[in-house]
């Protein structure tokens, strides 16, 4: 058989361990792809919940969940939905042992999508911890997601970064396990709440008309 040339093998070699290094790089950026248009995907959905703006009063909510606008009605310009989660001391059950606060805010601009912030305020009073981690996304339609803002404090201090500060190579993926692990699931979860709030309202409203029906009717009895 024939032997290559020298600088002919050496430029297959190259060739080779850079397609090589190459591929975990492109899967990467495929995968991030992929979580970005997820994201994007749960932003259009969870935007649907400017028609809460256009509720004088939100009469109807799930277990351990608050709302509050910001702006008056009606010319309100965003939304912010709190849950809480509780747990009470088992050695007292009028002491609070550890209590998570989740919630995520909405604003827009006319009827655009102009910020989402997502916060989660922990406390522990056995150890008197508090923690709250704020993430914030300031132009949530455009393609890069990695522009968003993480903020922390702690008993440790605090710290802020942008999202494409964390690594993304075949060594550790940080930034798309957090997109994964962490932020979708955190949309889905509100997603889910948002729907669940809208669907009381319609459900509250129709049986208010059926009751001002039941009235109007049992009125012409006379």
């Amino acid at each position: 058989m024939e032997h290559l040339p020298k600088y002919r093998l050496l430029l297959l070699l190259n060739l080779f361990f850079f397609s090589v290094g190459l591929y975990p790089e492109t899967g990467i950026s495929e995968k991030e792809n992929r979580l970005d248009k997820e994201i994007l995907s749960l932003y259009r959905e969870i935007a649907k919940a400017r028609e809460l703006l256009t509720y004088e009063q939100v009469t109807s909510l799930p277990a351990n969940t608050t709302i509050s606008f910001i702006g008056t009605y009606p010319n309100r310009t965003g939304i912010r939905i709190r849950k809480y989660k509780v747990d009470p001391d088992p050695q007292n059950k009028n002491r609070i042992k550890h209590s998570e606060e989740k919630s995520i805010l909405l604003e827009f601009n006319g009827s655009v999508l102009s910020k989402v912030e997502l916060l989660v305020v922990t406390e522990d009073t056995e150890i008197e911890q508090k923690t709250k981690t704020k993430i914030s996304d300031t132009s949530p339609l455009d393609e890069s997601l990695n522009d968003m803002e993480i903020s922390f404090s702690g008993i440790d201090g605090s710290d802020s970064f942008p999202l494409s500060s964390l690594r993304n190579d075949e060594i550790k993926q940080e930034r798309n396990d957090f997109k994964k692990d962490f932020y979708i699931k955190f949309l889905l979860d509100f997603h889910s709440q948002l729907a669940a709030i809208t669907a009381l309202q319609k459900t509250g409203g129709n049986k208010n008309q059926k009751s001002m029906f039941k009235q109007l009717n049992q009125s012409l009895g006379y």
